[in-house]
């Protein structure tokens, strides 16, 4: 009798130490796989019905919630809330033009590494691991029109990946959904001098992830956070969150980036340093990707 009083009490504690939210649009349509970040650290997502279930220390903090499709918002106390709303992104009519009376839409400015025919190749078709937690990235673009576009929209393609598990079977097993495992990213500008990563854009890393039904991942600056291309280039910088972050929002595994093959003038160019060396590790050019011809496929949208 003891032990059911024991284990009621226990359920009923820990009921009443979480809250059931829903993330919806503000038509009512609930919000799949919406990420929210409490004090700027990624731990939970939201359900196939836009539901999640929040700690109760969590329900004061600042809650920011990102998806691609719906607007940036952040909320201060949600103890007293069940539904959480986001507003839709609309796209800009200026996208549309209008020519002899019919509708066209124009193309839109972007820049992605060139595919070469080396890519239908066996060692680099389809080809794409997770970049190792103990490495962050760095993707160099450089800037050769010069034009004082502003940057918008960033792409980052994902894929499930094989790992090789016992190197005398060997077995493979394959990291399967971690496509749609969330990374973070950021921007970096160009040392003049050196031509590596100098200083971060924005002072915290954008964390995102592919959807559903998607092939990338896209991170979309809002009108504040959109900013001009520099005249020396960009660097567009990633790395995994940390196994426990990827643990609490669900997830077994980073997300695999994949890489193309492109050709020997390719300019936009791989650099890596180690995690454990911090902000003042050294960056250095990804010579096994590069001797290989091979390259992520990332890609930068500019605002029209």
């Amino acid at each position: 009798m003891k032990n059911i009083i024991l284990f009621s009490l226990l359920f009923v504690s820990n009921v009443f130490s979480q809250k059931k939210i829903t993330v919806a649009s503000t038509l009512k349509l609930p919000i799949t796989d919406a990420l929210l970040i409490v004090n700027n650290s990624p731990k939970y997502i939201t359900d196939s019905l836009g539901n999640v279930t929040i700690q109760k220390v969590d329900l004061n903090s600042s809650i920011l919630i990102r998806h691609v499709k719906y607007k940036l918002k952040t909320f201060d106390n949600i103890t007293n809330q069940d539904t959480l709303f986001l507003e839709e992104k609309l796209e800009e009519l200026k996208d549309i033009e209008i020519i002899a009376s019919s509708k066209s839409k124009k193309k839109k400015e972007s820049l992605f590494p060139k595919i070469s025919l080396r890519n239908i190749l066996p060692e680099n078709f389809g080809k794409g691991g997770s970049i190792g937690s103990n490495i962050e990235i760095a993707l160099y673009f450089p800037n050769e029109k010069k034009q004082g576009n502003f940057i918008r929209r960033l792409k980052i393609y994902t894929n499930d990946y094989k790992v090789l598990e016992n190197l005398q079977t060997k077995k493979v097993n394959k990291r399967r959904n971690a496509k749609f495992s969330p990374i973070q990213v950021n921007f970096y500008t160009v040392d003049s001098i050196y031509e590596v990563p100098e200083k971060r854009i924005f002072e915290q890393n954008f964390i995102i992830s592919c959807q559903i039904k998607e092939d990338c991942a896209i991170l979309e600056l809002s009108e504040e956070e959109e900013f001009e291309f520099p005249s020396n280039g960009i660097f567009v910088i990633l790395k995994n969150l940390s196994k426990e972050e990827y643990e609490a929002l669900g997830f077994d595994y980073p997300p695999g980036i994949t890489t193309i093959g492109v050709s020997k003038d390719n300019k936009i160019i791989p650099y890596f340093r180690y995690l454990h060396e911090g902000e003042t590790g050294l960056w250095k050019k990804y010579d096994y990707l590069i001797e290989r011809q091979n390259t992520y496929k990332i890609g930068i949208e500019f605002k029209n």
